[in-house]
């Protein structure tokens, strides 16, 4: 039955080879290999000043002529203005408190920002919600203020002090008139030192929390980031975990406290001062209110490696959605790696905005979506990268199939250089743009200390990002967007579930990003040798499978790779019992193999064959099988009966070196509908998903005529004529000499 079974094994190989070829079509080898100068400016005439020029005109000295635009050149940029990131002081106090003072005395206000190194990935397992709740509590109450007394006295003076936490830290903010110092600090010091964490606030509290829960779920970007998390960093990564219903419910106070007793200390804590201040009131001020601040013993926390879930598509069918959510993920460097700069602006020239490729593509191109987007997260261990949009439910796959192909462009190609120029100079602008907000200091500074990033790394930032080429883009893109590390979010209509399989094996998740419970299965009463005779019966019964000696196949072939359409021919004659010739044609590159029952050979692009290593000629004669359910268990497989569920039975089967697969039965023709094998691969488990159908009665016995492969990298589609019983010389499954 099974005319392609081995196939798949290869495709991962043959994949590499296709993505090479098209990199050898469009000259881009050399391009990965040497980074691209960059194309010289073009000239731009400067009029000459002289002094005639500058003088001032009389009614005897002519008027100097004024120059006239050039309405058919572009005006260039103007000189870039030199940038000093600005001054700041920094001290550490006795309880270890950090503190950076940032003076700006334009205006007479004050703003504080207080980082703590303690947020929600460090909530318990089971009581996701813990970090936040506590934060909240922080200004629900203290042992010399009320709730009321402290919002009555901030809203008074027209300040306030608010709480965030995200990732591994919490922030605390405060904003004041300078003049009003002495109202704000005692109650920023009694938050933070003395809180109550009363029951009855708490319990109040947690009802606002589950009231927010549910109405996340009608807003499915935050379910494709959130679901994106679990897939990039492990699906129970403290990274990665989220607030429920039931996690909410669980935190008590008891939990409440010990995370405030554990984090809430000076010595996890760096505070910044920013605006209508100098260091010597900074220092007055954190003698005053933060000295007998107690420090504690440094948590240990451990976060587990981040372990990216198998390739494949996670989806969140959600009722009544007229668009979908996409997300094409994968994990990204630390930000204190080398290349983290370089992958930042990778990941804004793909989907930052005006002028990003997703802009032009997706929207200006093909007018899938309003605004597609691209993250790169900033944590101090591991980082997200994902670029995404929301499409209309009828474009969902033409939305993915361009994501897929622009990234493979960008690993392939390069970027544009003058494209990627802009892009350099619009972050390098907007970042120096933003300073000039004192508040941006603080923030930079303390964003630095809490992923250890040295100080250099951040007064020097600019002038990194001004030196990244072309060449350092493409190196972050093919290292990591290769086809291998992406995995695909998809939130959307139940309806968007058959246009999003050609992308790989399907993963449903409910709102709350809980892995779908599958329905029982029926039991068959059906063992697997039993289950075998009727799947043959079906084939055309015992007399007929066992006069099938030869099987000939000439297919052609579509295929999409990342986005980009490829189409060839395919060839495969098999021979019992374990002899097999394949030879396929993609135009970029060729393949072929060859098995005579002890040896296997492949070649590769027309050039000489070559034999196999002794675990891939174990996997190529096992598979040389024409109906491969038929033999399985004469082969060693093992069979266990999973049962019967939706008009389909299910066998799961293990190869004899290991291999998981699942054999997919119609329950009323009980013919193979579809096979699903799993491959390691060194980024985990790839699985393939084989399609049968257009079942033709030939020489006696059924067999497919159309073959469809799928997983998260490619997706093949076979239309083949095949005939049973042709003479064939042993001569075929071995190289010419």
């Amino acid at each position: 039955m099974n005319s392609m079974n081995n196939t798949s094994r290869r495709m991962t190989k043959l994949i590499a080879l296709v993505a090479c070829g098209m990199m050898l079509l469009s000259g881009a080898v050399h391009a990965q290999q040497t980074p691209t100068k960059a194309k010289p400016k073009s000239k731009t005439t400067k009029a000459k000043t002289t002094k005639k020029d500058a003088a001032v005109t009389t009614d005897a000295t002519p008027a100097a002529p004024i120059d006239k635009p050039n309405l058919d050149s572009k005006p260039g940029p103007l000189q870039a203005t030199t940038f000093a990131f600005p001054p700041y002081i920094e001290f550490t106090m006795a309880n270890g408190l950090h503190v950076y003072v940032i003076e700006n005395h334009e205006q007479p206000t004050l703003n504080i920002g207080i980082s703590i190194r303690g947020g929600d990935a460090y909530d318990p397992a089971g009581k996701e919600g813990t970090a936040a709740i506590m934060g909240d509590m922080l200004g629900k109450g203290t042992k010399n203020r009320t709730a009321q007394a402290m919002a009555e006295a901030l809203d008074g003076v027209g300040a306030g002090i608010s709480v965030t936490t995200a990732g591994e830290s919490m922030g605390v903010s405060a904003s004041m008139l300078k003049k009003h110092m002495n109202v704000v600090f005692p109650i920023l010091r009694d938050q933070l030192q003395e809180p109550t964490f009363d029951e009855q606030e708490l319990a109040k509290l947690k009802k606002q929390y589950i009231a927010s829960i549910a109405s996340r779920r009608s807003r499915p970007n935050e379910i494709a980031q959130a679901l994106s998390r679990k897939v990039i960093y492990g699906m129970n990564n403290p990274l990665a975990r989220r607030q429920l219903e039931k996690t909410v419910n669980a935190v008590t106070r008891e939990d409440v406290v010990a995370f405030h007793n554990a984090y809430i200390r000076p010595n996890l804590a760096s505070i910044a001062f920013v605006g209508d201040i100098t260091e010597k009131e900074a220092r007055d001020i954190v003698n005053k209110y933060f000295s007998d601040w107690k420090k504690g013993t440094a948590p240990t926390v451990e976060i587990p490696p981040m372990r990216t879930e198998p390739a494949g598509v996670y989806f969140v069918p959600r009722k009544g959605s007229v668009q979908s959510t996409v997300i094409v993920s994968a994990a990204g460097p630390a930000v204190r790696e080398s290349d983290y700069d370089a992958t930042d602006i990778m990941t804004s020239y793909i989907g930052g905005g005006f002028g990003s490729v997703l802009f032009n593509t997706l929207r200006e191109t093909y007018s899938y979506t309003y605004s597609p987007f691209s993250v790169l997260t900033r944590g101090r261990r591991y980082n997200r990268i994902a670029f995404g949009a929301e499409v209309r439910n009828s474009v969902t796959d033409s939305a993915i199939t361009v994501m897929m192909r622009e990234l493979a462009k960008l690993a392939n190609e390069g970027p544009d250089e003058e494209a990627l120029a802009r892009r350099v100079v619009t972050e390098v602008g907007q970042y120096q743009l933003a300073f000039e907000q004192a508040g941006t200091v603080g923030s930079v500074l303390q964003n630095a200390w809490l992923n250890d990033v040295p100080i250099e790394d951040v007064t020097t930032y600019t002038d990194r990002l001004s030196r990244i080429n072309a060449g350092d883009v493409q190196q972050a893109a093919a290292k990591y967007l290769n086809m291998f590390n992406l995995r695909l979010i998809v939130v959307g209509s139940p309806d968007v579930k058959s246009k999003i399989e050609q992308f790989g094996p399907i993963k449903e998740f409910t709102l709350d990003l809980e892995p779908m419970q599958e329905s029982a299965y029926e039991n068959v009463g059906m063992t697997p040798q039993q289950l075998i005779e009727k799947h043959v019966e079906a084939l055309g019964g015992r007399a007929a499978v066992d006069a099938v000696k030869t099987m000939t196949m000439k297919a052609d072939v579509s295929m999409t790779l990342q986005g980009n359409d490829l189409s060839g021919t395919y060839e495969r004659i098999v021979a019992t019992p374990n002899k097999e010739f394949s030879s396929i044609n993609l135009g970029v590159m060729t393949q072929q193999q060859w098995a005579n029952g002890t040896t296997v050979w492949m070649a590769l692009n027309g050039g000489p064959a070559g034999e196999q290593e002794a675990e891939d000629t174990k996997k190529a004669l096992l598979e040389a099988r024409i109906f491969p359910l038929v033999t399985a268990l004469a082969d060693g497989y093992t069979l266990v009966v999973k049962g019967k569920k939706d008009n389909a039975i299910v066998i799961d089967a293990t190869s004899p070196l290991g291999r998981s697969e699942r054999y997919v039965l119609d329950a009323t023709t009980m013919l193979i509908s579809k096979v699903e094998k799993d491959d390691q691969t060194p980024q985990g488990v790839m699985t393939t998903v084989e399609k049968y159908e257009a079942y033709e009665t030939i020489g006696g016995v059924k067999l497919p005529t159309q073959i469809t492969q799928s997983n998260s990298i490619f997706s093949m589609t076979f239309r083949a004529k095949v005939s049973v019983n042709d003479v064939v010389a042993d001569t075929a499954f071995a190289p010419a000499k």
